[in-house]
């Protein structure tokens, strides 16, 4: 499924810099064209499952996602939220316990993160911070009959996990960027491990307009009482960011 939508990144790419007392925002508006993979654990074992971004494009439900940052001097605060509805036939591979399979996810997110500029040049800067990213999660795994009669298995599930994140950006020259980004978090306050990375190669057209392209991952592992989700979210993006 590609993921259409209004996201943001705390990966964004660079504009002038503005005086250090002048506040700063962005917008980044992209398009994420996002794979599904993950494992969902039966009392008689675990079955995973795989599908990228050109296998479930046909399928696409709806994804909405949206991203602001405030910037003064050295401080940025990203304010992230997204949705994703995702869904698609998936191979079941294994011992043919089951004979196919269709996952569908739901899931919202809110973030929130503090980045402090600990370290600037001419060619670039580097970042250091935290905050906190609160996920609902909705997931239903539809295991079609094989050696083992078919079932269904659905959790929904809402946490709020620590996060703490690093953002680098190297200047290649007045016009090209290059931006990475990375969290984890989890520690099992909420899930037991998250982690997000992503990378861009920005392009700035105007002084307040730039073009990016690259590619972002996030994995979840989550598991209290009886909900345990391993879900891997991955591929391409392109966007627009917009500062003002």
């Amino acid at each position: 499924m590609g993921a259409l939508a209004f996201l943001s990144t705390p990966a964004i790419a660079q504009a002038p810099a503005a005086a250090p007392d002048e506040w700063t925002f962005t917008l980044s508006p992209y398009v994420w064209f996002s794979g599904l993979g993950g494992e969902v654990t039966t009392a008689e074992g675990s079955e995973s499952f795989s599908a990228d971004f050109g296998d479930i494009f046909g399928t696409m439900k709806f994804s909405a996602m949206g991203l602001f940052e405030a910037r003064r001097g050295n401080f940025s605060l990203v304010m992230d939220t997204l949705y994703l509805n995702l869904q698609q036939g998936v191979p079941v591979p294994g011992h043919g316990a089951f004979s196919g399979a269709s996952a569908r996810t739901q899931s919202a997110e809110v973030s929130a993160i503090g980045l402090y500029t600990v370290a600037e040049g001419q060619t670039g800067r580097f970042e250091l911070g935290g905050g906190v990213r609160a996920w609902w999660f909705d997931t239903e795994l539809t295991l079609d009959a094989g050696r083992l009669r078919g079932r269904s298995i659905d959790n929904s599930v809402s946490w709020v996990d620590p996060v703490i994140s690093a953002r680098g950006v190297l200047r290649l020259n007045d016009s090209l960027s290059i931006t990475g980004y990375g969290d984890i978090g989890g520690f099992g306050v909420g899930s037991q491990l998250t982690y997000q990375v992503m990378a861009t190669l920005d392009w700035q057209i105007t002084r307040n307009i730039s073009a990016s392209v690259g590619y972002r991952w996030i994995h979840i592992d989550y598991d209290k009482g009886r909900s345990d989700i391993s879900l891997d979210l991955a591929g391409p993006i392109i966007g627009v960011s917009l500062r003002f």
